[in-house]
């Protein structure tokens, strides 16, 4: 199975122990003493005997496939205290969150065990290799809707991924004008940085190359060893993030979408507060745009989307939501209304590995090709 070519492989095993070293002594200044580390598909165990040497924490291994489960078992027997080890999807935990909302399991809870916690500040180490970006748009999810079904706590990644994958995340462009929805809440709500670049060839199975004709060749050659940790400070109260993320949807703001008279399908007339950059009286100070938010150019009637960069994005829906007029706009229930919808879209990516986000009508076909 592992020495098949994929497209897009489900899971990643490193197979190199020098590599395994290299990531461990890159990791090591990174880790909190006494926080757990969850290793995500070891395998063969190369980087889970790596960190035993050099870190003290609990280690929680959870791996996919039965086929690795003496390995895992003899080095629990080795570290009886501070290993312990399930055979279960972890990145898949998004699936059993759907889930749960359903039918009000106890899935989520199950898969983690003692980890659970409900402290939301809980540190919490994840290591491991990941092909797909769905457990990412997990985390997302959780931080928006704010969902206890969670239980993780506040994650502290330390990812490895294939570069375009970091790229679609990280992309500069949704800072200034390009509408996605992923990468725009990624950048709004983590912060992340490259540690290392690791030999692709080193982890299995191997995949076919995205774009040969686009792609650079060393590079594509690499995969990047990420860390991701969750803002401080996220831009809006946490009552406020499912509106956001609702603002943030491309069908709905898309790039050529017009600033003015979107919002003023909500509000009508807010225009002129845009416009002379004055707000009404009695504005909600708790949502507000404040110093730290970023200035908003001189806005007109055909101001786009596009024509803004992301924090400017975050400083419009600020402003939006703090005037008076907006609790008793439709905005609120339109938004309600639409997370059903979100609940199924998650559900469909089980088929669709490659589908990054809900990319607006009027992206060109390059920026499709770029996504996928």
């Amino acid at each position: 199975m592992l020495l098949k070519k994929y497209r897009n492989p489900e899971i990643m095993y490193l197979i190199n122990r020098k590599t395994a070293k290299d990531i461990c002594t890159t990791i090591h200044d990174h880790l909190e003493k006494d926080v757990p580390i969850v290793e995500v598909n070891p395998g063969l165990c190369y980087l889970t005997e790596e960190i035993l040497k050099r870190e003290s924490n609990k280690v929680y291994l959870y791996e996919s496939h039965r086929m690795f489960q003496n390995s895992l078992k003899e080095l629990q027997d080795k570290y009886p205290s501070q290993v312990s080890f399930k055979i279960a999807d972890f990145f898949r935990m998004w699936k059993l969150a759907f889930q749960d909302k359903m039918d009000q399991g106890n899935r989520v809870r199950e898969l983690l065990g003692e980890l659970a916690t409900n402290d939301r500040g809980r540190k919490i180490n994840i290591v491991g290799a990941m092909p797909g970006l769905l457990f990412v748009k997990h985390l997302i999810n959780t931080i928006v809707f704010h969902d206890t079904l969670s239980l993780l706590g506040k994650p502290d990644l330390f990812i490895i991924l294939p570069k375009h994958h970091y790229e679609f995340l990280t992309d500069l462009t949704v800072q200034h004008g390009k509408c996605l929805t992923v990468p725009s809440l990624f950048q709004i709500m983590f912060n992340y940085k490259i540690l290392e670049k690791v030999p692709k060839a080193h982890f299995l199975p191997w995949r076919y190359p995205i774009n040969s004709k686009k792609a650079c060749v060393i590079d594509d050659n690499l995969l990047y060893l990420v860390k991701i940790t969750q803002k401080e400070t996220l831009p809006c109260a946490p009552s406020y993030l499912p509106l956001l993320w609702y603002f943030f949807k491309a069908r709905t703001f898309s790039k050529s979408t017009r600033v003015i008279p979107m919002l003023e399908q909500w509000i009508p007339g807010c225009g002129v507060w845009l416009i002379t950059g004055q707000d009404p009286p009695d504005i909600n100070e708790d949502i507000a745009p404040n110093s730290n938010d970023a200035p908003l150019p001189h806005m007109t009637i055909f101001t786009e989307f596009g024509d803004l960069t992301l924090p400017q994005k975050v400083t419009i829906f600020k402003r939006f939501v703090s005037w008076p007029e907006f609790e008793h706009s439709a905005f609120r229930a339109t938004v309600e209304n639409n997370l059903p919808k979100f609940a199924t879209q998650i559900d469909n990516d089980v088929s669709n590995e490659t589908h990054l986000d809900e990319v607006d009508d009027s992206d060109s076909e390059s920026e499709r090709e770029n996504v996928e």
